[in-house]
């Protein structure tokens, strides 16, 4: 098998970036003939091939080059900082690595990198027939911090994803007449093997989006779906109302209802809960979000993220920590790395610790408290972010934290943003003794859709 047996190649538009636009064979063509300059450059069936680029048309030819001649595709975070990436480059020292013109450049901040052999996307060989791998090959492996601080590395094989594919049609609808935003690489790997055309957003080197140039191009290009984190859409909707648009799924970062009640009444929303070795595990409609539902959200009782997916086994371990398994679940990481602090043996059964806090309620529907390491233990109790932040969203439609302080509970808020007595009578049940203003809370890096609790704390 190969994951690019997915592929139908045709004069279909596969992928638009600006006012570049590739069809499916030209795709597959080019990603075919990238192939034969990775092998006339020495890579082989097993290799590593670091691909340097952001998202992008060039990205994914990088990825049709290296799965066509049985390497993997690596892709590093570089939003978490240069210690980071080099520390990720030592672990897994990969054999090449694929930059564009401007990343050519970057590099050289690596020293690391710089011991790499490096080529240029820009540059074709020859065609490769697609080489055949087994089912457990490695197709793209991605890295994320641990608490013992060495990068461990999630692997997704060629069956894992054409797997997690075949669940995903179940609960996303696929179809191929559907015009895509993709920002979310995974996911428009999938609107690929479905046939659909994906609009990317313009290059960015800084993981930063023009919302408002992005706006534009999706109502030039009638986008009719989107699948992006609740931080952009809110910040496209600034722009737009986005009148092509006909549904979103939202993921990635908390999704408060604040941003969903922003969208138009005639749009199918949906919310989607999941994580890199966990996709999907739970979704629900906007539509199905009940008013006794959002009650609950305003009173802190939690962010409802929906029905779990038939696929995926969820229970509730120590702390409220959600635990999962199933068949699109990783069993473990790289090495072993990491399996120790995230992952449960019970019997032939290997459970993954989401991290995330939370439970099932009656309906069998999965609610989110936020991050079992972010919980406020002490004499009032136990308390969850989520609990506050969600209040905050609901009832003044601001963003906010909890934090702990030798001096109590303090809610964390940008300056302006709600007067503080009407806060602390707000947040009395859950023991608040503080308001903090701050000019700006800081977000994470990748989505701009959870508080960074580290960078807070910090601040404060």
């Amino acid at each position: 098998m190969n994951i690019l047996e997915l592929l139908n190649p045709g004069d279909k538009t596969a992928l638009i970036q600006g006012n570049n636009r590739a069809t499916y064979s030209e795709l597959l063509n080019n990603g075919l003939r990238f192939g034969g300059r990775l092998r006339s450059e020495g890579v082989k069936a097993g290799n590593y091939v670091l691909v340097f680029i952001p998202l992008s048309i060039e990205l994914y030819i990088a990825m049709i080059g290296a799965w066509s001649i049985g390497a993997s595709a690596i892709f590093i975070d570089y939003s978490r900082g240069s210690k980071f990436v080099s520390d990720s480059i030592e672990r897994l020292k990969p054999d090449i690595i694929v930059c564009d013109s401007i990343t050519g450049f970057i590099r050289n901040m690596y020293s690391k990198m710089r011991r790499i052999k490096t080529i240029n996307i820009r540059r074709y060989g020859e065609p490769v027939v697609i080489e055949e791998v087994e089912a457990e090959h490695p197709a793209i492996l991605t890295f994320t911090s641990g608490t013992t601080g060495i990068p461990k590395i999630a692997v997704r094989t060629h069956g894992f994803l054409i797997n997690q594919y075949n669940v995903l049609c179940n609960h996303i609808d696929f179809n191929e007449n559907h015009i895509d935003l993709g920002t979310l690489p995974v996911f428009t790997l999938a609107n690929l093997a479905a046939n659909m055309t994906t609009l990317l957003p313009d290059k960015s080197y800084n993981s930063k989006i023009n919302a408002a140039a992005l706006a534009k191009k999706i109502n030039r290009e009638k986008v009719t779906r989107a699948i992006c984190s609740p931080a952009l859409m809110a910040n496209l909707l600034k722009y737009s109302d986005l009148p092509s648009l006909k549904s979103a799924y939202l993921g990635g970062g908390p999704v408060y209802p604040s941003i969903l009640e922003k969208m138009r009444t005639d749009v199918d929303l949906h919310i989607i809960y999941g994580s890199t070795e966990a996709e999907p595990i739970s979704g629900i409609r906007w539509a199905d979000v009940s008013e006794e539902d959002q009650r609950k959200i305003a009173r802190g009782e939690g962010l409802l993220v929906g029905e779990i997916v038939p696929q995926v086994e969820c229970k509730i371990g120590e702390d409220k920590e959600i635990l999962v398994s199933g068949e699109t679940v990783l069993k473990g990481y790289l090495s072993g790395i990491g399996d120790s602090e995230n992952k449960i043996r019970d019997g032939d059964k290997i459970w993954h610790r989401t991290g995330d806090a939370g439970y099932i309620d009656e309906h069998g529907r999965l609610w989110l408290l936020g991050r079992v390491s972010q919980a406020i233990n002490d004499e009032d109790g136990t308390l969850y972010p989520f609990c506050v932040e969600c209040i905050l969203d609901a009832n003044y439609g601001i963003r906010g934290a909890i934090l702990e302080s030798g001096k109590g509970r303090i809610v964390v808020i940008e300056k302006g943003a709600a007067n503080i007595e009407d806060l602390l009578c707000e947040l009395k049940t859950q023991y608040i003794t503080r308001v903090v203003e701050v000019k700006k809370i800081p977000m994470d890096r990748r989505h701009g859709a959870k508080v960074d609790y580290d960078r807070l704390r910090l601040m404060i």
